[in-house]
């Protein structure tokens, strides 16, 4: 029956440019025959845009200003639209990121039906949506590692592991923590398992330190150097932060760990078809 294609979704989040961009209706734009010596100068600077599209007409839009450097009003070009410029509002969020870095861009126009219909920004990556997505991969990602984990060792070759990372005299450490919030849980008969406790930093240390990494046919130095995937969930756990700066956290950055959690959840899947 047609509604059995609710039951068999996957429940995957799916974030697209459009959901990331903004609609034509509600950008801001400047009409052709409104361009009056200089005016949309002070209308990019006061609303600190690189990028203004320009209304026909006919209410098409064919060209738009951008800022010869970034955030610099003192030389703006007006540019014509052409194919490089534009890629389809239903493009995935995934292959929006891997084209801004594939072709050094900071923008692109969005189309339906070949028609401008949006803008798209890395400053637009800022947002909920994407925050949304990355934090869908890497629920995704804990979990094939609990998985791999319980697959590969034993509880009690997980609970040494933590008693070996334990300090014990730091009642507040973050293992004793962990061994005191399992012991709880234990004793009031409500089943659960050490690496429900774990944090993301904890299933990379564990898989490090019993080199199963091997599995997964990593070498040691490959495996130390994904664990640079969990600022990219610190960073996702306080959403107040922004996930792109101009520091170590640029576009390129970000598709590097994408890149990395993907291989990963790769990995771990071919794994289990074996």
């Amino acid at each position: 029956m047609s509604e059995d294609i609710y039951f068999l979704d996957a429940g995957q989040v799916k974030i697209t440019a459009a959901s990331v961009g903004i609609s034509k209706k509600r950008w801001i734009a400047i009409n052709e025959n409104e361009i009056t010596n200089n005016n949309y100068v002070d209308l990019m600077k006061s609303n600190r845009f690189d990028h203004l599209p320009i209304i026909s007409d006919n209410d098409s839009v064919f060209y738009y200003f951008k800022t010869d450097k970034p955030n610099d009003y003192t030389s703006i070009t007006k540019h014509k639209i052409n194919y490089d410029d534009v890629i389809s509002l239903d493009t995935n969020i995934r292959d929006v990121i891997d084209k801004f870095t594939a072709t050094n861009r900071t923008f692109y126009f969005l189309t339906f039906h070949r028609k401008i219909t949006g803008l798209i920004t890395i400053g637009n990556l800022n947002c909920k949506q994407v925050q949304i997505f990355i934090f869908s991969l890497i629920c995704e990602l804990e979990k094939e590692l609990g998985n791999f984990l319980n697959t590969n060792l034993q509880e009690t070759d997980i609970k040494n592991w933590v008693k070996s990372k334990k300090k014990s005299d730091d009642p507040k450490d973050k293992y004793a923590q962990i061994l005191h919030n399992y012991s709880q849980l234990i004793e009031s008969d409500l089943e659960n398992k050490l690496i429900e406790h774990f944090f993301l930093v904890d299933f990379f240390n564990i898989i490090c330190d019993l080199m199963l990494f091997e599995k997964l046919e990593f070498t040691k130095n490959e495996w130390k150097s994904l664990i640079s995937v969990n600022e990219l969930r610190k960073r996702i756990a306080h959403p107040t932060k922004s996930l792109l700066d101009n520091d170590n956290n640029n576009i390129y950055q970000l598709k590097n760990r994408l890149d990395k959690i993907n291989d990963i959840i790769f990995r771990l899947n071919n794994l289990k078809k074996h």
